[in-house]
Parts: structure tokens; C-alpha cells; sequence
């Protein structure tokens, strides 16, 4: 069973995901089965991030993914206000911080706890930003090394 938060994460990236699919709100509310107070929290996330998006493309046509101020994303307000008190602005840096094995976990910072990072694993992992191998023969290897193929 999923708490409240978690939930409200699944329906965000689900939401995301139909929305990307070109369903209306009305068709993501009934498929996902939320309320409508539900709804409109999904619907502001969405617009936030969408409309930092589009700004952020406005001023750099050539900017990607990992140049989205923190400040614009799906993350919740408290958390978004974290980070950027930790130093971060965009998901670029966030993405360098978890890369990066000599800086501590996100989970350092004051206020940041499990849940969260999560929460923010998740997001740089819908843009694609979260560091990791490609090779997942190479990683299954490493797990059990008696599947590695002798030659």
C-alpha cells in the first residue's frame, strides 16, 4: 500500500503521461479515479513545468533538459525551496550532485530525507539526467558473478 505522498507522485507521472498521450484533464481524472481538488494540483504541477519549459526554451532555443530551474519543476514547494537554499538552481546541477561519488547524498542537506531524494531520483530519471550504466548485462554480472559468461 502506497502513502498518500507516494500516491500523489504515481498520479503525477501518470497524469504526465496521458497528458504527453493527448488526453483531456477530464479523461485523466476518471481514468485515474482522483478527485477533483487532486486534479488541480496535478494540473498547476503540469502548467508549472510546462511554462518553464517553454520560457526557458524562449531565452536558449539550444537549452535542454538539464538547464530547468529546480524552481519550475514537479517537485514539491518545500523541497523546491530547499534545494535551491542548498545551492542548486537546475536539475542539471542536481543531476551533477548525485553523479558525482566525493559529494554527500542529497540526504545531507537539512530537511532532505529519504522520501524526497527519492522524489527527486524519480524526476531527473523522467528527463533522463539520472546517472547510470547503460550495460545492464555488465550489472546483473556484478550482482552474480556465477551468471558471467566465462569467455
Amino acid at each position: 500500500m502506497l502513502s498518500r505522498a507516494e500516491q500523489a507522485t504515481v498520479n503525477l507521472e501518470d497524469a504526465r503521461r496521458l497528458r504527453a498521450a493527448g488526453a483531456t484533464y477530464r479523461a485523466i481524472r476518471r481514468q485515474l479515479g482522483i478527485t477533483a481538488a487532486q486534479l488541480g494540483l496535478i494540473r498547476r504541477t503540469l502548467k508549472r513545468e510546462k511554462a518553464g519549459a517553454t520560457r526557458l526554451r524562449g531565452q536558449d532555443p539550444a537549452a535542454s533538459d538539464r538547464d530547468l530551474r529546480i524552481a519550475r519543476s514537479a517537485l514539491p514547494a518545500g523541497l523546491r525551496k530547499r534545494l535551491i537554499a542548498g545551492g542548486h538552481v537546475t536539475l542539471g546541477d542536481l543531476a551533477d550532485r548525485l553523479a558525482d561519488p566525493m559529494l554527500p547524498n542529497l540526504q545531507a542537506l537539512a530537511g532532505i530525507g529519504p522520501h524526497n531524494a527519492a522524489l527527486v531520483r524519480r524526476l531527473l530519471d523522467q528527463f533522463g539526467l539520472l546517472a547510470g550504466s547503460d550495460d545492464l548485462r555488465a550489472d546483473v554480472e556484478a550482482l552474480f558473478p556465477d551468471l558471467a559468461d566465462p569467455r
